[in-house]
């Protein structure tokens, strides 16, 4: 499975959004068509997960997580026109955050994706570890949907 998720900066504060149902503030993203070409994929999910246009710029990353077949792609994207109104159905909450100064509740990987986009290295090519907690938590949030 593959997954984009978008680094959205505006005027020096990163975009963060809320999926309904968990606390946990997340980077805009989410999964991949089959055969979709991850920048075209990057720039549907924007338009359809915050209703803006957008630019897909600089690859961040590529990140692999253990014990999962999943691919990861960060982009840093620009919006089309500056202070784009945005708007969604499918996130409960959407703000920017000081970059340097990030709520304590943001998803671990995406910690570690932030990061290195403020390294200014990139592109990476990394393997997460699992971090065992959310492994548990998602375990058990999957267990409650049956």
């Amino acid at each position: 499975m593959k997954k984009a998720y978008a680094i959205v900066i505006r005027n020096g504060l990163i975009l963060l959004v809320r999926r309904p149902g968990m606390p946990i503030w997340d980077l805009p993203g989410g999964d991949l068509l089959p055969n979709e070409n991850e920048r075209d994929g990057m720039r549907r999910l924007i338009s359809e997960l915050l209703s803006f246009n957008s630019t897909v710029e600089d690859l961040i990353g590529i990140y692999t997580k253990e014990h999962y077949e999943e691919i990861t792609y960060i982009y840093k994207v620009q919006e089309a026109v500056s202070q784009s109104r945005m708007e969604s159905h499918d996130y409960a909450d959407f703000s920017f955050f000081d970059i340097h100064n990030l709520p304590l509740n943001v998803y671990p990987d995406r910690q570690r994706q932030i990061k290195d986009y403020l390294t200014g290295r990139f592109p990476v090519r990394l393997r997460l570890k699992e971090n065992k907690w959310l492994f548990k938590l998602k375990s058990f949030i999957k267990e409650k949907r049956k």
